[in-house]
């Protein structure tokens, strides 16, 4: 996993918890990295997932629900260091589908070892959109979190309803994403 996503998870923490907490959780987690993550740098997957239970189990958090969390607290913090060509404006349906049509392309381009989710358009309304998300790390609820904070940043509030999920066994994770009001 990219060391942006730890950097900012780890701001995410202090934020929510205090530096002291987050200090706690590097000491009794004891990362490989030993919590000292730089934005380049790449992470084992296993170590945010060991972070975030611990996390969760001290805070006594449901983790899809953390993961929702984090993902729609980040979702501005990505925006906010994306090149001037990859902002979200219009729809947020347009914008979903550039993140896999150009955002994800890009990022293959500067970074050929990244593991990125993919999307895959099913249907699409004025008021709905499905899509399937593949990914090996099955972060199904931080996408969600994501796609939720894409709304809170266009003003235009969604709702992700999981329709399948191949966390509870189903063949794949589909999701709709609805728009709200």
């Amino acid at each position: 996993m990219k060391g942006v996503v730890f950097v900012q998870f780890a701001d995410f923490i202090e934020e929510n918890f205090g530096l002291l907490f987050w200090d706690q959780v590097l000491e009794v987690v004891d990362p490989p990295s030993g919590g000292a993550y730089t934005t380049v740098g790449t992470y084992p997957d296993e170590e945010f997932l060991s972070l975030l239970s611990h996390i969760c189990e001290v805070k006594q958090l449901d983790s899809g629900d953390a993961q929702v969390m984090f993902g729609r607290w980040l979702f501005e913090k990505l925006h906010a260091i994306a090149p001037p060509g990859n902002k979200a404006q219009g729809d947020p349906f347009a914008f979903l589908r550039r993140v896999q049509d150009v955002i994800h392309v890009e990022v293959k381009k500067l970074n050929q070892d990244a593991i990125l989710p993919e999307f895959r358009f099913i249907s699409e309304t004025d008021t709905c959109m499905t899509m399937e998300y593949i990914s090996p790390r099955h972060l199904n609820r931080f996408c969600e979190g994501l796609i939720l904070g894409l709304g809170d940043y266009m003003s235009q509030p969604l709702e992700v309803v999981h329709k399948q999920s191949i966390l509870n066994g189903d063949p794949a994770s589909i999701f709709d994403v609805i728009k709200k009001g």
